[in-house]
């Protein structure tokens, strides 16, 4: 399975469903709607809008950042969020983790430079080569697991020092039925929350893309001619991922099924993520929340400190 999985959007004469343009139009069975290009813009956009009002994510004043990996998912949350802070009054600004992975990592970053730039929103990237850190397989962790882990370590730390009251995240409505099959497989039944409070030294984070569909990000990008990075992680495996494909059949077979079944689900589990059941304190080095005496990203700092020099890197 490739990483463009998800079903394509048609493009069908017909139309618009906003205008009632008869014209080339974008068929969006989610949504069970037809609309042309420029209308598609301003449905996207108030889309995203009504889910940041309906959760009340963000608000006047809020400093928001915006984990931007250079994908089509973050980039489009990245351009979005701009225009609305104009309209709700709130700042934003973007964090980029460079995760050490040679001239792949390099292409990525120019690519989100050249994404703030465009959107002349201020960037933060941290390297995590010079944290002592790189994403390979460490024990019994997988790569992906790894990375993940690095990321989560160090996105309230570098957040809470550009002063931020807010993190978004561009997690999309496949990713939440994504990680609820997973708990569901796996007995914990609950649902992850488009808003998570603050905690102690924990920034609250929220999922304006929580209703919001993988395809249509990238035609949103397309559209608005906005540079993404579209090259596949060096270490990416279909593993995580292949539940992707149910959704998709199941969206083949029932127009909208994704969608409603994300609304099924909410209604039926609680909202819950798997921190919660932990007990947590300070890290015994670092001070960050733990439910260990050290975080990860001090067990993984000490692990590759034992091993160096690092191998190659990938890509």
């Amino acid at each position: 399975m490739s990483d463009d999985h998800y079903l394509p959007v048609q493009k069908v004469e017909g139309r618009c469903r906003i205008c009632g343009a008869r014209t080339e139009v974008l068929r969006l069975t989610e949504f069970n709607l037809k609309v042309c290009s420029p209308c598609y813009l301003r449905f996207y956009e108030r889309r995203l809008r009504r889910a940041v009002e309906k959760h009340s994510m963000l608000g006047e004043g809020d400093r928001v950042v915006i984990a931007v990996s250079g994908g089509k998912d973050s980039t489009a949350l990245l351009y979005a969020l701009r225009r609305l802070g104009v309209v709700m009054g709130f700042q934003v600004s973007a964090l980029h983790f460079h995760l050490n992975m040679g001239d792949h990592s390099d292409r990525d970053l120019q690519v989100v430079e050249e994404q703030c730039a465009r959107t002349e929103v201020p960037l933060r990237a941290v390297r995590i080569g010079d944290l002592g850190l790189r994403v390979q397989k460490v024990k019994g962790w997988h790569p992906c697991a790894v990375c993940g882990a690095i990321k989560r370590s160090l996105l309230d730390r570098e957040a809470r020092e550009m002063g931020a009251t807010v993190v978004a995240t561009a997690h999309t409505l496949e990713d939440i039925l994504l990680f609820t099959f997973k708990n569901l497989l796996s007995r914990k039944y609950y649902i992850p929350p488009p808003v998570l409070p603050p905690g102690e030294r924990l920034v609250r984070k929220v999922k304006p893309l929580y209703y919001m569909p993988e395809r249509l990000n990238l035609v949103y990008c397309h559209q608005r001619e906005l540079p993404v990075f579209e090259e596949k992680c060096p270490l990416w495996s279909p593993r995580g991922h292949a539940l992707k494909e149910v959704f998709d059949h199941l969206e083949r077979v029932i127009p909208s099924g994704k969608l409603q079944l994300a609304l099924s689900l909410r209604e039926a589990l609680p909202e819950g993520e798997a921190c919660e059941s932990e007990p947590r304190s300070p890290c015994a080095r670092c001070g960050e929340p733990t439910s260990q005496p050290l975080c990860a990203l001090c067990q993984l700092q000490d692990w590759f400190a034992a091993r160096r020099p690092f191998p190659p890197s990938p890509g």
